[in-house]
């Protein structure tokens, strides 16, 4: 009788083993030779879970996104406004080790993507995702008045997205300068901006 596989665990089993090696030694490591040693497979075994390299990152990536929404979702539960824009926030930020391994395989996912209309399309769906929950976050917080009146909200957004993807690289490249004190400190910087009342624009001389 023939041993049956679940197949969607030996793809779990195997996207771990592409975190491990990117957390122990960098992408170059993501080879398909090395990822079969890693696991104690067969070489030419994993193309029946995955068919490329690029398969392979791509549910790398997904795993790294939904382990990020997953969180968020356990950590803002029914909240709402600021409180809830800032919790998002703090779940994307490399502030941990778990999460500064989730940041290694996204960099990896950059380099990798360049000129893939298909990877770029994966990773530009969970910026989209990303964008709307923190621009419904900030209407709420405008309606409830956490946030003073005239602020650009899509600018707002647009800071917050700039801010997030950055210290997914500097966290990782520049490490004494990105530590989790100051992450925080750039995110309620941002945070207490929102709170204090646009300064009027000054009258042009004539």
């Amino acid at each position: 009788m023939p041993k049956f596989v679940d197949h969607e665990a030996r793809r779990e089993e195997i996207v771990e083993a592409v975190w491990r090696l990117v957390a122990r030694e960098g992408f170059s490591a993501v080879t398909m030779r090395d990822l079969a040693a890693e696991l104690g497979f067969s070489n030419g075994s994993l193309a029946r879970y995955f068919p490329t390299k690029a398969a392979i990152l791509r549910a790398s990536l997904e795993r790294a996104n939904a382990a990020t929404n997953r969180r968020a979702a356990a950590a803002i539960g029914d909240r709402g406004g600021l409180e809830a824009f800032r919790l998002l926030c703090i779940e994307i930020m490399p502030l941990d080790r778990e999460k500064l391994d989730e940041a290694r395989v996204v960099v990896a996912f950059w380099n990798y993507a360049v000129g893939d209309d298909d990877l770029i399309t994966v990773f530009d769906a969970a910026m989209r995702e990303w964008r709307l929950r923190l621009g419904d976050y900030l209407s709420q917080a405008a309606r409830d008045h956490e946030i003073e009146v005239g602020h650009d909200l899509d600018l707002v957004v647009d800071t917050a997205m700039a801010m997030l993807m950055g210290l997914q690289i500097n966290a990782l490249f520049s490490a004494a300068s990105t530590t989790p004190e100051r992450q925080l400190r750039m995110l309620d910087g941002l945070i207490a901006e929102l709170r204090r009342p646009l300064r009027a624009a000054s009258p042009t001389s004539p």
